[in-house]
């Protein structure tokens, strides 16, 4: 009995010895791993750090090609782009042609035909055959001949012309044509585009387009020769780099609606020749003056009665500012006194605004008086002594002599 207690009791003790056994060797198996994981990290950290210290990590250089600007890329197309839009263009031109003709100046020769001996350009203002040209392109002309683009010739009357703004009219009897959209001058800017039709060296039935901008405006030009006595200066003029040719004379330079803002009138030339300056007459301008031909047989022209001269003023720091015109004296044929002298004028005044607009040039000054008429009413603010005076009178007519 007590040795199967001992047997059993042995076996018990067996079976925990072999138990503790297990779960000692599954320490020592634990241990073991641990250690050889601790070992594994510590080497990986120290291959790793030798690896980066020489570079191993260390990202290459990706050299990327120089960025092309916005800016690059647009004057690179600027180099090839038309400088204006040419479907406009071709728009403005496909309708304003069929307005624009040539005019053949001329005599009559023993056998009564007609002789050409110079030409210009005109544009229909209206739809009863009234066109407007240039006074030179006319002057003195007795037989005129307008041809239209699609080759339909008239023989015109001349209305009337004005050598001071060198406009003129003509008429040709067909009442069942289309006139030109008529624009407004005073609504033209530096920059704007200009298109100028013409009838350059009388090349053809068909006018010629350029195309071009505003390059400035309010200019002056002496036109003409003395030796030949038409000598004149045109003021408040378009100027245009658009090509303006002999025999353009009296064409149209249009906007960008394809609406008439000037008359073309002659171009600047240097002995080298042509510079690319170009004149028109404002189209504000031209429609009075051929009104005042059409209702009086001539031009009105206002007379203020000055012999004037360029007034400056100095700035704080020394610079000198245009700042009105000096009355140097009241002028007149055989002395009269005329228009501002009657008002009470005198010579040493400086005029300095004209019906509130500011006067600072006297280019500015005749500008304004072309486009005026004898008889219009005007207020003129004068500087004499340093007090300002208000002078309210009606301008006289322009004497033929002078």
């Amino acid at each position: 009995m007590e040795d199967d207690t001992f047997k059993q009791q042995e076996l018990f003790e067996t079976e925990k010895y072999i138990s503790d056994l297990v779960e000692e060797k599954t320490k020592k198996r634990g241990s073991s791993f641990n250690l050889v994981f601790l070992s594994s990290f510590f080497t990986s950290i120290i291959v790793l750090s030798f690896l980066f210290f020489f570079g191993i990590f260390e990202e290459e250089e990706i050299i990327l090609p120089d960025p092309v600007t916005i800016t690059e890329t647009i004057k690179e197309k600027e180099l090839v782009m038309p400088r204006v839009d040419s479907s406009k263009v071709v728009s403005i031109a496909e309708i304003a042609t069929k307005t624009i003709v040539q005019l053949q100046v001329g005599e009559r020769d023993a056998e009564n035909d007609f002789i050409s001996i110079g030409g210009g350009s005109g544009v229909v203002i209206n739809e009863k055959g009234l066109i407007i040209t240039n006074h030179h392109v006319i002057d003195e002309a007795t037989d005129v001949r307008v041809i239209f683009e699609d080759g339909r010739m008239y023989e015109a009357e001349i209305i009337g012309s004005d050598k001071l703004t060198d406009i003129g009219v003509v008429k040709i009897e067909n009442e069942n044509l289309t006139p030109i959209s008529i624009g407004n001058s005073e609504g033209v800017f530096v920059g704007d585009l200009a298109v100028a039709i013409g009838h350059p060296l009388t090349l053809g039935a068909a006018p010629t387009v350029t195309t071009g901008v505003i390059s400035a405006l309010d200019r002056r030009l002496d036109v003409g020769s003395e030796n030949m006595n038409n000598a004149v200066t045109l003021f408040g003029l378009i100027q245009t780099d658009a090509p303006i040719t002999r025999g353009s004379s009296g064409g149209a330079l249009l906007n960008n609606n394809g609406e008439l803002i000037g008359i073309t009138t002659a171009i600047a030339t240097a002995d080298v020749g042509a510079e690319g300056l170009g004149f028109a007459v404002p189209i504000n301008l031209a429609l009075g003056i051929v009104e005042d031909i059409l209702d009086d047989g001539q031009v009105l022209h206002a007379f203020l009665g000055i012999l004037g001269a360029q007034y400056f003023e100095v700035a704080d720091d020394g610079a000198r500012i245009f700042s009105g015109v000096l009355i140097e004296e009241l002028y007149g044929p055989a002395n009269d006194i005329y228009a501002i002298g009657k008002a009470g004028a005198l010579p040493g005044d400086v005029i300095k605004k004209i019906n509130d607009i500011d006067i600072s040039t006297l280019d500015q000054l005749i500008t304004i008086l072309r486009n005026k008429r004898a008889g219009d009413a005007i207020t003129v603010e004068i500087l004499r002594g340093g007090n300002t005076i208000t002078l309210d009178f009606t301008l006289d007519l322009r004497p033929s002599d002078v």
